[in-house]
C-alpha cells in the first residue's frame, strides 16, 4: 500500500467530517441509529445529516443531498434502500469524499438484481476512485478517536488489538466479549460484502496503524488470494484469524450471508500455515491468542516451566503442552537446589513445581522466580487452583510482582486460574494489569503455543529480509 492509498483509508477511518446519508428522525430506522451512534460516541469532528424530507435531525442541520452540504466531507455513511445507493455514491464521488460506508443490504448476498447493483458500484469505483466499505456492513467503531460509525450500539474499550470481521452481528458479540474480558480494541471494522476495500487492504492499513499491535479477523471468503498473500507477507504484525465455512454446511451459509465463496478449506489451511497466520476455531480462542500476542514476548523455545498449587492441574497442563508441540522443561540441578530451599518437605523439587495447596505469597512468588530464571526454561505458566484453603488473592499479588519485575526478560509469563465464579474477582485484577490468564489448562497451553508460532513467524521474516 503506497502513501496515497494509506491516506485515503486514513481519511475514512479517522475522518474530520462525516455525513450520514439517510439520517432519520424515526427511532426504528437504521439512519436514526447511525446518526445517534456518531453523536453519542463523542466524535469531535463535524457531522452532517442528509435527508430531503427533513430540515434538522437531533439538532443537526439536514441537507437534501450530499452535494448541498456546504463544507468538505471526508466520509459518507449510507443507510438508504439498495436501489438508491449507486446514484448516491456517484454524488459522493462528485463531492470529493474519500470514501463511503454502505450499511444498506440487498446486494450480492441476495443475487439477481442485488448482484447487478453491486456490479454497478464496482464500476463507479473504477470510474471515480472513491472507496467503499461494504455494502451489507455494520460499519466500524474507532474507540481511539471516539467514533462509532455504525448502526449497532456498543463501543469497545480502547486498546491495541484491531478486529476486522465479515459478520457485523459477530462484531458486536466480540466487542461485548472483549469488554467483559478487559481486552481493549483499536478498531472494529465490519467489511460486509467487500466489493472494494478488501482484506488485503485492511491488513496493509492496520499494519501501519500506530495504535494496533495485533490484527484479529473473522473471514468467510477471500476474493483476491494473490493480494491477500502479498499483504500478509509484508505485514510486520501478527494476524489471528477465524476462517469459517470449513464444512459443506458452513460454506453454504457463508454464500447466503455475504455472498462469499468459501473455497477449499484445505487450501486455506495450507496457505495460513505457510504465512504463519494464527488460525483459530472460535471467538474465545481468537481473543486468547490475540491477547497473549499483544501482551507477552514471543516464545523462543519449546521448554515450559509450570508452577502450581495443585498436582492434578500440573499433570493436565503437562499433557496439554505436549499436545500443542511444546515440552515440560528439564530444569537444572542448580534450580532444583534453589527450589529445595523454599519448598515444603513433602514437595519434590521438579518441574512441574508443586507448591502444595496451602502455599502463601512468598512461596508462590519465589518458586516462580526461581523457575523463570532457569536457563532451560523458555517461558512459564503459573497455575492457581481454588482448592478451598488456597489464598488466590495472595497468588495474584505474587504473579503481578513476578511480571512487574521480569518484564523485559524475554520469557513469556502466563496465568492459569481454575475455580469458576469464586475466582472471578481475583482474575479481574490480573486482567486489569494486562496479564494473560486462562480458565483451563488447554487454553493456557494453546496461548503459549501461539507465542512459539509467533517466534517462528518472526524468524522467517528475518531470513526473508536477509
Amino acid at each position: 500500500m503506497n502513501s496515497s492509498e494509506y491516506m485515503r483509508l486514513e481519511k475514512m477511518f479517522s475522518p474530520r467530517s462525516i455525513a450520514v446519508i439517510g439520517a432519520s428522525k424515526t427511532p426504528t430506522k437504521i439512519g436514526h441509529a447511525t446518526l445517534l451512534n456518531v453523536l453519542v460516541s463523542g466524535y469531535p469532528g463535524k457531522v452532517y445529516a442528509v435527508n430531503p424530507k427533513e430540515k434538522e435531525i437531533m439538532g443537526i442541520p439536514c441537507y437534501p443531498s450530499i452535494l448541498q452540504v456546504p463544507d468538505r466531507v471526508d466520509l459518507g455513511i449510507i443507510t438508504t434502500p439498495a436501489k438508491t445507493v449507486p446514484n448516491i455514491v456517484r454524488q459522493c464521488a462528485e463531492k470529493g469524499l474519500a470514501g463511503v460506508i454502505i450499511i444498506s443490504a440487498g446486494f450480492g448476498e441476495i443475487g439477481g438484481e442485488g448482484k447487478k447493483l453491486e456490479d454497478e458500484l464496482c464500476q463507479i469505483v473504477k470510474e471515480t476512485g472513491i472507496r467503499i466499505i461494504g455494502p451489507n456492513t455494520m460499519g466500524y467503531k474507532n474507540p481511539i478517536d471516539d467514533l462509532d460509525a455504525s448502526f449497532i450500539f456498543g463501543m469497545p474499550d480502547a486498546g491495541d488489538i484491531a478486529l476486522a470481521s465479515q459478520s457485523g452481528a459477530l462484531c458486536i458479540g466480540m466487542i461485548h466479549h472483549a469488554n467483559q474480558e478487559k481486552i481493549g480494541l483499536s478498531k472494529v471494522i465490519s467489511v460486509g460484502n467487500k466489493i472494494d476495500v478488501s482484506d488485503a487492504e485492511i491488513i496493509s492499513f492496520l499494519n501501519k496503524d500506530p495504535y494496533t499491535k495485533v490484527i484479529a479477523m473473522y473471514i468467510e471468503g477471500i476474493k483476491n488470494g494473490k493480494n491477500f498473500i502479498e499483504a500478509v507477507k509484508q505485514c510486520d504484525k501478527p494476524i489471528v484469524a477465524i476462517k469459517s465455512g470449513r464444512t459443506k454446511a458452513g460454506a453454504a451459509a457463508a454464500a447466503t450471508h455475504t455472498g462469499s465463496l468459501s473455497g477449499s478449506d484445505k487450501i486455506y489451511d495450507s496457505v495460513f500455515h505457510q504465512l504463519k497466520i494464527h488460525r483459530v476455531k472460535d471467538t474465545p480462542e481468537l481473543f486468547d491468542v490475540a491477547t497473549v500476542l499483544s501482551r507477552q514476548p514471543p516464545l523462543k523455545g519449546k521448554r515450559i516451566g509450570i508452577v502450581t498449587n495443585g498436582g492434578g492441574a500440573g499433570i493436565l497442563l503437562s499433557d496439554a503442552l505436549e499436545m500443542e508441540g511444546l515440552e515440560v522443561a528439564e530444569i537444572t540441578d542448580r534450580t532444583k537446589e534453589r527450589l529445595a530451599k523454599v519448598l515444603p518437605p513433602i514437595s519434590t523439587p521438579r518441574n512441574p513445581v508443586d507448591v502444595i495447596g496451602d502455599a502463601g505469597f512468598y512461596l508462590y512468588e519465589s518458586a516462580s522466580k526461581i523457575l523463570l530464571e532457569d536457563e532451560n526454561v523458555d517461558g512459564i505458566i503459573v497455575v492457581c487452583v481454588h482448592a478451598g484453603y488456597a489464598r488466590p488473592k495472595e497468588y495474584v499479588g505474587a504473579l503481578e510482582k513476578l511480571v512487574r519485575e521480569h518484564t523485559g526478560c524475554g520469557k513469556p509469563i502466563l496465568g492459569c486460574w481454575i475455580g469458576g465464579e469464586e475466582m472471578a474477582t481475583v482474575i479481574a485484577d490480573l486482567k486489569e494489569e494486562k496479564i494473560p490468564v486462562y480458565p483451563s489448562t488447554t487454553r493456557a497451553a494453546r496461548a503459549m503455543a501461539a507465542l512459539y508460532q509467533e517466534h517462528q513467524r518472526l524468524e522467517k521474516r528475518k531470513k526473508q529480509r536477509n
